[in-house]
């Protein structure tokens, strides 16, 4: 791996967790523009981030899934994982 694409992954894993500078917003966006690797690494860390707040919410109560949906959502990832 490359090391633009190891600090680009870097980002991607930290744009989760808090906002992002400016200059680091920049610079991952024009390497997502030029490299099709990390967009697909992006768009899976944000799946599984919106997955574990989906699977959190249910567990504690928040959020009823009825057999329809959790098919929906395992079609999804099936989908993706493609």
């Amino acid at each position: 791996m490359k090391h633009a694409c190891r600090h680009a992954s870097r980002l991607a894993s930290d744009s989760i967790e808090r906002k992002l500078s400016l200059w680091e917003r920049f610079s991952f966006h024009m390497h997502l523009a030029m490299c099709k690797n990390c967009r697909n690494v992006e768009s899976a860390l944000q799946l599984m981030h919106q997955a574990t707040d989906l699977m959190r919410e249910t567990r504690y109560g928040k959020i009823k899934l009825n057999e329809t949906q959790r098919n929906r959502l395992h079609e999804m990832f099936q989908d993706h994982a493609a």
